[in-house]
């Protein structure tokens, strides 16, 4: 298995990732070189409840682009050059965040859930989050406690997928199984579910083509004898839309290298960026680049953001071959979760893989 520890031969500096943050390129490690790489880099306003792990990022069927911090939606209708910035506080309508998706008649739907034990709701707004209007429960019974999932997919025939987790035994005890749910009437209703993994704890689902699907999972079973299995990234494929999951195989083999996202581009190629933990001063959100659908990895990375904490990116490429991630980072005292809490920043990177 490959190391993902220091990719492309390089062992990059908190000083040379800190100067790569202020400026505007990113950097790529190869044959032992680390190479600057200029990229476009959109900086988004601060928002004063924002978190860099709170992140959507949505491409509704018409082009128009959602990215959302926590009370700032931002909206671009031209590819992602300009962008207009909604206050949309989640809690003035009841949600504990946002799960955004766009369904195929274009308008925003939000999955929303208090807690462990309490039901999982749907909800749409045909006026971008301005108001918001409860269409469903989604049915998880007999699962007494459940988290829905980091994110939800519509593909390319309009079906949503939200990978929902069953917690009803104990973190550290359990399986903590993970299934999708399905819905093919624009989250009306998600009557299908099938299960993913074992330990797949935070989800993202990315649709390479249509046909075939791509799961990024950050897989944690707890308390372990083998730490390089303990909070990393894995990945499983489906080509039925999500009814069966194969191919269950890891990514990244340090510990806290652990919630990633994909996006597919032309000539069968992803990238799988993740986010890197530890030592907090290395914290980055780093990618890599499969030439075959996420089988095989070339060894090098590309360092696309920095901070004491950074990471949990989301993409969207409207060609597949330029990548537009969404991306935030926080620096100062992240010892406490919640320190991150109105000071994370967060950009768009326009790139694509060298």
């Amino acid at each position: 298995m490959l190391s993902t520890e220091n990719m492309g031969g390089v062992v990059v500096t908190p000083n040379q990732l800190s100067d790569m943050q202020a400026d505007d390129y990113i950097l790529y490690a190869r044959d032992s070189v680390l190479n600057k790489v200029e990229v476009e880099k959109i900086r988004m306003p601060l928002d004063p409840q924002g978190h860099y792990q709170g992140l959507n990022l949505v491409l509704a069927p018409n082009g128009t682009i959602y990215a959302a911090q926590h009370t700032i939606i931002s909206k671009s209708t031209d590819g992602g050059k300009t962008w207009e910035h909604l206050n949309r506080d989640p809690s003035a309508f009841g949600f504990n965040g946002w799960l955004l998706q766009a369904n195929k008649h274009g308008q925003l739907i939000n999955i929303s859930q208090q807690g462990e034990e309490q039901p999982t709701t749907v909800w749409v707004s045909g006026n971008d989050g301005e108001t918001w209007d409860q269409t469903s429960e989604i049915n998880v019974a007999p699962f007494q406690k459940t988290v829905a999932g980091s994110s939800l997919t519509r593909l390319s025939d309009g079906t949503l997928l939200l990978p929902i987790k069953r917690r009803d035994d104990p973190f550290y005890e359990g399986t903590n199984p993970t299934y999708v749910f399905v819905s093919d009437d624009d989250g009306h209703t998600f009557s299908e579910r099938f299960f993913l993994s074992d330990y797949g704890n935070e989800v993202n689902i990315a649709e390479l083509f249509p046909g075939r699907l791509l799961a990024v999972i950050r897989y944690q079973p707890g308390p372990s004898d083998q730490p390089q299995t303990n909070k990393t990234v894995f990945l499983a494929d489906s080509v039925d839309n999500g009814a069966t999951w194969i191919n269950l195989r890891q990514l990244t083999t340090v510990h806290g290298q652990c919630h990633g996202a994909a996006v597919g581009l032309s000539n069968n190629r992803v990238v799988v960026a993740y986010d890197h933990r530890y030592p907090r001063e290395l914290g980055t959100g780093r990618a890599m680049v499969s030439d075959d659908h996420g089988e095989n990895w070339h060894n090098e990375v590309y360092y696309l953001c920095h901070g004491h904490v950074a990471g949990f990116p989301r993409h969207i490429s409207l060609d597949g071959e330029e990548i537009l991630t969404f991306i935030g980072s926080c620096y100062g005292d992240v010892s406490k979760w919640e320190n991150a809490t109105g000071n994370s920043r967060f950009c768009f990177i326009r790139w694509q893989p060298v």
